[in-house]
Parts: C-alpha cells; structure tokens; sequence
C-alpha cells in the first residue's frame, strides 16, 4: 500500500475510535498519556526507531521484546487528543513507521471522562 492510501485509511482509524470515544464521555481537551505503537520482526529496527523518537523528544520510546516475535516499540506522549491533533501525531507516527521498516499499530488511551 503506497503512503498516503496509508495515510488515508489511517486517519479514517484514528476518527472512528474518536468517535466511540466520544459516545463513552471522553473529554479530548484532557491531557493524558497516549500510546502509540509500532512492531517489527527487526529488533534493530526496533531499537533504530525508539533512539530517533527519544533523541528528537518527539515522546518516549520503549523497546519491547516478547517471546521470539515481533518486537514492539511503545511511544508515550502525553498530550489532548482533539481530532487535528491526535489525526496530525498519528499521521506522523505512520511516516516514522514507513521510514524505519516497522509497522505503525495505532494509538491507545485512558478516557478521560467530564
């Protein structure tokens, strides 16, 4: 799949799971920590992507290895998740995942309700 139809069928991911948030009572100006995660078969990929993201303090990355496959690499930010902002991180997060050779798996938060 070329890019943007990644892009694409991203960000259309990331405003479903808004919505059904939404429906529960979240409330999207809260901070709070979102995980955004990633996985590779390649724990040097792995590791190459968590030291890019903490050495450009775009969040915090963790390396982590399960049993035998894949390795996953955990991004926390703590931060709203307002549509243009959260569809914005999660959209780069994509390009970060392309660019590294390792699969982009969405984010995940604790709703934060009124």
């Amino acid at each position: 799949m070329n890019l943007l139809d990644r892009l694409r069928e991203n960000v259309l991911a990331d405003n479903d799971l808004l919505r059904k948030n939404d429906h529960k009572g979240d409330v999207f100006e809260t901070p709070r920590d979102v995980d955004f995660t990633f996985k590779t078969e390649d724990p040097k990929k792995a590791e190459d992507l968590a030291s890019y993201i903490n050495g450009m303090n775009f969040g915090i990355a963790t390396v982590q290895h399960g049993d035998g496959n894949p390795v996953w690499v955990v991004v926390v930010i703590r931060m709203p998740i307002t549509q243009h902002l959260l569809c914005s991180v999660s959209a780069f997060m994509v390009c970060l995942g392309r660019i590294y050779g390792a699969e982009y798996d969405g984010w995940g938060s604790v709703l934060q309700p009124k």
